[in-house]
């Protein structure tokens, strides 16, 4: 193949029933020049079969069959094997818009990274998920909204994670394989994108941001936390914070706020996850109390400016500044409730 502009990394673990589509969308996007790698992560299903189908059909499309390491290292061993001046990491069973690789290219000269935003697809409803952020940033800016979210920002904490995914974004293959980026496991830090990105924008300039979904993210459930019980969740959080503020540390104080802000808005996550701990109501009750005083929480929470909240959320960080755990874990349970019926 030649004239690879776009290198296309497709994680596939059991989505025989999504890979198709998924790889479809990228074999038939209006930008042409891409090689797609497919990386088979020991899917138990029949992912494999569909993709040995569908690897006869085009010869942009190679296929990886590799024992399951897990999705940080199917990404990094597809770096590896990538041929393009750009990166774009896809997760098996979403899709892109027909335009979506064309958009992205269209935005990336002198810029290290494009992002797009995109719709979260649920089994009766779609939701576009806006980034309340459009044209050209300073890479400083975007790792730091990144890394937490500061002043009217925090109108709307669901934003908090909105930049952070892997995938929905350029990169620029040369910045990943000279500095040695590398996504680290999950089983380390709990999610690999928001270290990854922060770490890539280290050696940015500038940044454009296209407010405008381009890829199709199933979210058939709505938050993994409403799936299975992390006990080590909190944990592996921890790990995560001291890898983000070994950058925050050298940056300026709103980097600080920021951070100190992603520790408090954490606790959302965490007190989800916590709700779904079969241990009963007062066992949640106790682990909510040890997160709350753990001194990394104390200190964010005594920062923590309650006035830019609405009022519901208002409440929710006045019982969590406070350590009222009851009536946070009410809210939680509310929270919890509301995201089910989403």
């Amino acid at each position: 193949m030649e004239n690879i502009k776009i290198s296309v990394i497709v994680a596939c673990y059991n989505v025989e029933h999504y890979i198709e589509q998924c790889l479809s969308s990228i074999l038939n996007q209006t930008y042409t020049a891409i090689e797609v790698i497919a990386i088979n992560d020991g899917s138990t299903d029949g992912t494999f079969k569909v993709l040995d189908r569908l690897s006869k059909t085009d010869n942009r499309l190679l296929i990886v069959n590799q024992s399951n390491e897990g999705l940080s290292q199917v990404r990094n061993n597809g770096v590896l094997l990538a041929k393009g001046s750009h990166i774009v990491f896809v997760d098996g069973d979403d899709w892109l818009d027909a335009n979506c690789l064309f958009e992205l290219m269209s935005k990336s000269l002198n810029q290290e990274l494009v992002c797009c935003s995109y719709n979260r697809v649920f089994l009766d409803a779609i939701k576009v998920r806006k980034l309340n952020l459009e044209g050209v940033f300073q890479a400083s800016h975007i790792q730091r909204r990144i890394i937490g979210l500061t002043d009217a920002e925090l109108n709307d904490p669901s934003q908090a994670d909105s930049l952070v995914t892997a995938w929905g974004k350029l990169y620029n293959s040369n910045i990943i394989k000279r500095n040695n980026l590398k996504f680290i496991d999950t089983k380390i830090i709990g999610t690999e994108d928001a270290l990854y990105n922060i770490q890539y924008l280290q050696f940015c300039n500038s940044v454009f941001v296209i407010d405008k979904p381009l890829i199709n993210y199933r979210k058939f459930n709505v938050t993994s936390l409403t799936s299975n019980y992390k006990s080590s969740l909190f944990n592996k959080w921890k790990i995560l914070y001291s890898m983000i503020y070994d950058v925050v540390t050298i940056k300026d104080n709103k980097f600080e706020i920021a951070f100190n802000n992603r520790v408090c808005l954490s606790i959302i996550g965490l007190g989800l996850n916590e709700s779904l701990n079969k241990d009963g109501f007062f066992i949640i009750y106790k682990r909510l109390r040890t997160i709350l005083n753990d001194p990394l929480y104390v200190a964010a929470f005594k920062k923590l400016e309650l006035k830019y909240f609405p009022i519901h959320w208002k409440f929710f960080f006045f019982f969590a500044k406070f350590k009222l755990i009851f009536p946070l874990q009410i809210m939680l349970f509310g929270i919890k409730k509301m995201i089910n019926k989403a």
